[in-house]
């Protein structure tokens, strides 16, 4: 069931797509959806996940812009290690992949790519086994009055888990509790995850536009 869901991610953010519902309500069956030259077949998928109501920001909120395909592959080689870290620490799914593909721009950032850090996480002491898996630091421009210092990681999989040991903190207590994607990415905002005010607004719209609610739990 897990593999279909990532599948049916990879599908709906890939060019092309042609997607044929038996409603189009949510709740509803998708029966095949076919990607340029690749069929994925779901033997009735169960979409069990409503997209949460909430109210537009009074402006647009842009998200940088970001190639369909980059997305997609970039989906294709983190969303089994999210779903690992989101069921082991309590973390959404949709909450994880969200942050790390408007964090890096889908892997793309100087951060991402020479740090292995998907997640802007600023520069900190680590304690026990994650002691080991600093590589450095990264100075990069952000919301410092010079520049920040951010970690680098030795591996991708110390990036995401750095990234869930820091939502593990007490300070992120509403995000974990939180039952839908825009709780959470509201808790985020309002715990000082980021400066930027319209964060969780982004971080919505990534979760929309690429559809990453559906592999949250029921």
């Amino acid at each position: 069931m897990i593999e279909k869901a990532i599948n049916i991610v990879l599908a709906v953010c890939a060019l092309g797509i042609v997607a044929r519902f038996v409603t189009a309500q949510p709740g509803s069956y998708i029966e095949q959806v076919t990607i340029t030259d690749t069929i994925y077949q779901f033997d009735t998928l169960w979409l069990h996940t409503e997209p949460s109501k909430r109210t537009n920001p009074p402006h647009p909120t842009e998200v940088p812009q970001m190639e369909d395909e980059a997305v997609k592959n970039y989906l294709r080689r983190f969303t089994r290690l999210a779903l690992d870290e989101a069921e082991s620490y309590g973390i959404l799914p949709s909450i994880k992949l969200g942050q790390a593909i408007l964090e890096s721009g889908a892997g793309s950032s100087r951060l991402a790519t020479e740090g292995k850090n998907h997640f802007g996480l600023k520069h900190r002491s680590w304690d026990g086994d994650m002691a080991g898996e600093i590589k450095g630091i990264i100075y990069a421009s952000d919301d410092c009055p010079d520049k920040c210092a951010f970690t680098s990681f030795k591996t991708d999989w110390a990036g995401w888990r750095a990234h869930s040991l820091v939502l593990s903190a007490e300070r992120y207590k509403s995000v974990r509790e939180a039952d839908n994607y825009t709780k959470a990415a509201q808790a985020l905002s309002e715990a000082g995850y980021a400066g930027d005010p319209h964060y969780w607004r982004k971080l919505v719209r990534v979760i929309e536009k690429y559809k990453l609610y559906v592999l949250d739990p029921r």
